[in-house]
């Protein structure tokens, strides 16, 4: 029996149970490649993460099978550790999983590529630590590949709300959003700056660069680079922004006066009015703003090995 033992965590409600039942075939065969398997899925996140926490220190591992909300979970339970995180793409978005060019709903494929990176060196990769700065101050969370901020954090908030399949949701919410939406006064302080005043309609702090299901707001984005980058799309109406939207997915909207990409550190934002606005990160509902986002350099050291093109650190296999 081989001495590494690597945790397992399936989001049971992830793409209508699809997590569920990839869990426990890829817990099956790493079973059989003779790894050490201890199931830490939970009817919670909660649960899970409480399940996770109390073996963390005995896993070479932990495995997360589900979308972007499991992964920056998982992230928030092995960064800073020697642990790494493993990624079984199995939910909605997978936006993270996409960057890294990993298999998507591929239970034989993912396992495949965790146990041929369990021999490979280290793959670290940077942080987002969210704090919220108003409500409920203090409060930390963490995520892996961006903070949606403006009209893309509304998107995902309607999005959630919904029944219908990931890609119509996302389609359907965008369409539903538009038709009322203003762009929004955000005041801004960047590393520490000077406040800033801007009136943007999307704006997100970027890790990975990826989101939507595989727009690529920031194509140049690097996960190992020490810094984000705060793309701000303004000054566009409601038909620009649709005509926006295929550019996105296809990278080639940077160019465009209405965008401006900057690499930053730490951002804090919030609204020049009372309106309550909650941001999203990797999918799922985070801090109320006001809020502090920052960087967290090499905080998560993952079981994976990268698409060439995607600029990774690499350490000493451990």
């Amino acid at each position: 029996m081989s001495r590494l033992r690597v945790g397992l965590l399936a989001n049971p409600t992830a793409a209508q149970g699809t997590a569920h039942r990839m869990g426990r075939q890829v817990g099956h065969l790493l079973r059989l490649a003779g790894i050490s398997v201890v199931d830490v899925s939970g009817p919670t996140a909660a649960v899970a993460r409480a399940r996770a926490e109390e073996v963390r220190d005995s896993l070479t591992a932990l495995v997360v099978v589900g979308g972007d909300g499991t992964v920056s979970l998982g992230a928030e339970i092995v960064a800073g550790t020697p642990v790494r995180l493993g990624i079984v793409a199995a939910g909605g978005g997978n936006d993270f999983a996409r960057s890294l060019g990993l298999a998507i709903n591929d239970p034989e494929s993912s396992t495949r590529a965790l146990l041929h990176a369990l021999s490979r060196p280290v793959v670290t990769v940077d942080a987002i630590e969210i704090t919220a700065a108003g409500h409920g101050a203090g409060h930390r969370s963490l995520a892996l590949g961006n903070v949606n901020l403006g009209f893309d954090a509304l998107v995902n908030a309607r999005a959630n709300g919904a029944r219908a399949g990931h890609t119509i949701r996302y389609t359907s919410a965008v369409l539903r959003e538009l038709r009322a939406f203003t762009p929004l006064p955000f005041w801004l302080e960047i590393d520490g700056g000077e406040r800033i005043e801007v009136d943007a309609t999307v704006l997100a702090l970027c890790n990975s660069g990826m989101f939507g299901r595989g727009m690529r707001m920031v194509p140049d984005a690097r996960i190992d680079d020490g810094k984000l980058e705060l793309a701000i799309v303004s000054g566009v109406g409601r038909a620009q922004l649709l005509r926006l939207l295929p550019r996105v997915f296809a990278g080639t909207h940077t160019s465009l006066a209405a965008v401006d990409i900057r690499p930053v550190e730490q951002l804090t934002i919030g609204l020049r009015h009372g309106r309550g606005l909650r941001a999203y990160a990797d999918g799922e509902a985070r801090a109320l703003l006001p809020l502090t986002a920052r960087v967290l350099p090499g905080a998560v050291r993952l079981l994976a090995e990268p698409a060439p093109d995607a600029a990774v650190v690499l350490e000493d296999a451990r």
